[in-house]
């Protein structure tokens, strides 16, 4: 038997458990698109949503609202471009600005990949066994690291 030291390690490898199990699910997604046979990747429903509810979205506004940084929207914005899910424009007040709306494509693929979530929203809540004790640890997690980094943590306790 493989030794499995993430394991072995605890709550001490905690970002990297929560890596692993993010890995494994979007890769099961995205065999599961293909299944499907649908040309989608996991991570863009989330940018579907933001676009829907508010189209004429900046990359920051979608960065700021996912909490994702700046460089990882422009990345995944920039493959829904190509692959017709989402159309670009400058803002007319700030040409600068880019901004987001859904294509016809994306409007169309939109109702079934909502539902696909919900079943998957459902399977989530049976994958934790019906407790979501987890979210709330997560949210104090995120809020915590939020106030002040881990290293930066590490760092004052090291002093």
């Amino acid at each position: 038997m493989t030794e499995d030291i993430v394991n072995e390690l605890g709550f001490m490898a905690l970002g990297t458990r929560l890596k692993r199990i993010s890995d494994r699910m979007n890769h099961s997604s995205r065999m599961m698109y293909k299944k499907l046979n649908i040309d989608f990747e996991p991570n863009w429903y989330l940018i579907l949503l933001v676009v829907e509810k508010k189209p004429g979205t900046s990359v920051m506004e979608i960065a700021a609202s996912l909490g994702f940084a700046h460089q990882t929207i422009m990345v995944m914005t920039n493959k829904m471009v190509k692959k017709e899910y989402l159309q670009v424009s400058k803002d007319d007040k700030d040409r600068r600005k880019t901004i987001f709306h859904l294509t016809e494509k994306a409007s169309e693929i939109l109702p079934q990949i909502k539902q696909i979530w919900e079943v998957g929203k459902k399977v989530i809540y049976e994958l934790l066994e019906e407790d979501l004790t987890i979210i709330k640890h997560i949210q104090v997690l995120e809020q915590n690291l939020e106030e002040l980094s881990f290293g930066d943590r590490i760092v004052n306790k090291l002093k």
